[in-house]
C-alpha cells in the first residue's frame, strides 16, 4: 500500500549570487546529479517504455545511489530519472523500485536589489528580499518506508543545495576577477604608449595650442613680434600686449610688418603730392593736351578728381589771360 506525500522546502540564497548562475546549474543535468551525495554512478539512456508521452522526449539517465539503510548496513538502489528544463527552474521524475515515484520541481524566485519587488506566497516561509530556491516534492511510496525515504531525500537535497550555492559563489568570484583583469588590461593598454603604439597623452606644462597666441592666457609664450618694444618716439609706454597674429594658412600670405609697410593708395583719393590728374588714355596723342577737349567729359571721371578746393592751388584761366590789357612798354622812337 502506497502513500502520497507532498512537502516544500525554501532555501534563501546569499547576496552576491545572480539568477543566471543558479539557472545555469539547474539546467546542467549531469552537474545536478553529481551534486547529490548519494549518487555513485550515472549514464544517459533512452526513454524507457514506462515513460509518459510528455516525458518521452525528455533527457533520461540511469542513476545508482548508495543508501545507508541501518547503521553499518549500506545498499545500492538503481533507478531511471528524466530531466525537463523550465524557464525559471527544473523538473525531474524518478522511477525507483518497490513503487517509489518522486516528482521534483526546482524553482528560482525572489528579486534582486535593482529589481522591482513582487508579492510573495504566504504560509511557506518565502523571503521578502533576495533570491530563493524552492523545491516542491510529490512522492508516492510504501507506507512503511515513507518516513525513511522522506528523511533521506531531505538530507541529500540539503547537501545538494549547499554545494550549488558554494559553486555559484565560485562562479561569481571568477567572473568578478575576470572583469577586473579586463578593465586593468584595457587601462594599461591605453596608458602605455609602447604597447599601444600611440603617443603618450601626457601634455607638457610648456605646451601652447597652435591656434592660440593670446598672451593673457599664455603670458610666457609670446611670439618674437609680440615681445618687441612698441613704445612711441614721444616716450609713451609700450602696449601691455600685442594683438594676436592671424593663423598661417597655405592660401594666405603672411601679414606685412607694420613698421616697414607703406599705406596703400586708393586711386579714388590720390596722395596730396600727386596733384596732377591722371590722363585719359583716349587723348594720349601729342596733338591733344593733357586735358580732354572742351565740352567733353573724361572717360573716367573719377580719375580726374583733384584735391579739395581749399588745398588745391588755383589754376589760371585762359580767358582771363587773353582778355587782360597789354602792359605798357617802352615807346618806340
Amino acid at each position: 500500500m502506497s502513500k502520497r506525500t507532498i512537502f516544500t522546502t525554501i532555501t534563501a540564497l546569499p547576496a552576491g549570487i545572480t539568477r543566471d548562475t543558479v539557472l545555469e546549474t539547474l539546467h546542467n543535468h549531469t552537474e545536478m546529479i553529481d551534486l547529490n551525495p548519494l549518487v555513485i554512478e550515472r549514464h544517459p539512456i533512452k526513454a524507457p517504455r514506462k515513460a509518459t508521452p510528455e516525458e518521452y522526449h525528455s533527457i533520461w539517465y540511469h542513476v545508482v545511489d548508495k543508501i545507508n539503510y541501518f547503521p553499518g548496513y549500506q545498499g545500492r538502489t538503481e533507478f531511471d530519472v528524466c530531466f525537463h528544463d523550465l524557464k525559471i527552474g527544473l523538473q525531474t521524475h524518478v522511477y525507483a523500485p518497490l513503487g517509489l515515484d518522486i516528482k521534483d520541481k526546482w524553482t528560482l524566485g525572489g528579486t534582486l536589489p535593482h529589481e522591482p519587488k513582487e508579492p510573495v506566497e504566504m504560509g511557506i516561509g518565502v523571503p521578502k528580499e533576495g533570491l530563493w530556491l524552492r523545491e516542491d516534492v510529490d512522492m508516492k511510496c510504501n507506507i512503511i518506508a515513507t518516513s525513511f525515504v522522506k528523511r533521506t531525500l531531505k538530507k541529500a537535497h540539503a547537501t545538494l543545495v549547499e554545494r550549488l550555492v558554494e559553486k555559484a559563489h565560485l562562479v561569481e568570484t571568477n567572473l568578478h576577477n575576470n572583469r577586473l583583469e579586463e578593465q586593468s588590461s584595457v587601462l594599461s593598454y591605453y596608458s602605455d604608449p609602447k604597447s599601444s603604439g600611440l603617443a603618450s597623452p601626457v601634455v607638457s606644462p610648456d605646451f601652447v595650442p597652435q591656434d592660440s597666441q593670446d598672451p593673457i592666457a599664455y603670458p610666457n609664450h609670446m611670439s618674437a613680434y609680440q615681445k618687441l618694444d612698441h613704445s612711441g618716439s614721444n616716450g609713451t609706454p609700450p602696449y601691455p600686449y600685442s594683438p594676436p597674429l592671424p593663423t598661417k594658412s597655405r592660401y594666405s600670405q603672411p601679414p606685412p610688418d607694420p613698421r616697414h609697410s607703406q599705406p596703400l593708395e586708393d586711386p579714388r583719393y590720390p596722395h596730396p603730392r600727386h596733384s596732377q590728374p591722371l590722363a585719359d588714355p583716349r587723348y594720349s596723342h601729342p596733338r591733344y593736351s593733357q586735358q580732354p577737349p572742351q565740352g567733353q567729359a573724361p572717360r573716367h571721371s573719377y580719375q580726374t578728381q583733384a584735391h579739395p578746393p581749399e588745398l588745391a592751388p588755383p589754376e589760371p584761366r585762359l580767358a582771363e589771360l587773353d582778355s587782360s590789357p597789354a602792359l605798357p612798354g617802352p615807346r618806340g622812337h
